[in-house]
């Protein structure tokens, strides 16, 4: 099995349940029979070797030679994209990517990235912290702060429309 990245590199085990490192880019091959072990020992450091981390621009060919793998952007402070081989459900992480999923506490998600509606989630998570970001910035701390207060006081009350009105009423 060569490096999706590198190509004519091959992949190397430790042990015949560990993952395939490159030596050359720090990049690991997760199979689909070793997901379940890398998960319930998340905590535990993986890439040993170094790697450069500037192959995310890049999908790759599946090491097991089932052709084109698909990608699933992960989008947290420091976006990258996820490979995934369609056909065997292997998964390639380039340098430094499987310690951003366990410290961001994505593990138990591993097997939804790839699905729309987790995308769309995320997408959607991601447009409100920047959305209530942007309203802080401009409110300030102290304002922002009172009106998330009193939003989540109103949240479920019965009259928050009244309040509402009144709130506006009062400010106009």
């Amino acid at each position: 099995m060569n490096c999706p990245k590198c190509k004519t590199v091959e992949l190397r085990k430790r042990g015949y349940d560990s993952p395939a490192n490159c030596y050359k880019c720090g990049g690991m091959w997760l199979g689909r029979k070793q997901l379940p072990q890398f998960i319930e020992h998340a905590d535990s450091g993986i890439n040993e070797s170094g790697g450069t981390g500037h192959h995310d621009e890049i999908t790759g060919l599946c090491p097991s030679g089932h052709g084109i793998m698909i990608r699933a952007r992960i989008d947290i402070d420091q976006p990258f994209y996820l490979e995934k081989c369609p056909t065997c459900g292997g998964i390639w992480l380039d340098y430094g990517e499987w310690e951003k999923i366990v410290s961001n506490r994505l593990v138990e998600h591993l097997h939804e990235f790839w699905c729309q509606s987790w995308q769309a989630k995320q997408r959607k998570d991601k447009q409100r912290v920047n959305f209530l970001e942007s309203n802080r910035q401009i409110l300030g701390d102290q304002v922002f702060r009172e009106v998330m207060n009193l939003s989540e006081l109103l949240k479920e009350h019965p009259e928050k429309g009244r309040a509402l009105a009144l709130l506006q009423q009062e400010i106009f």
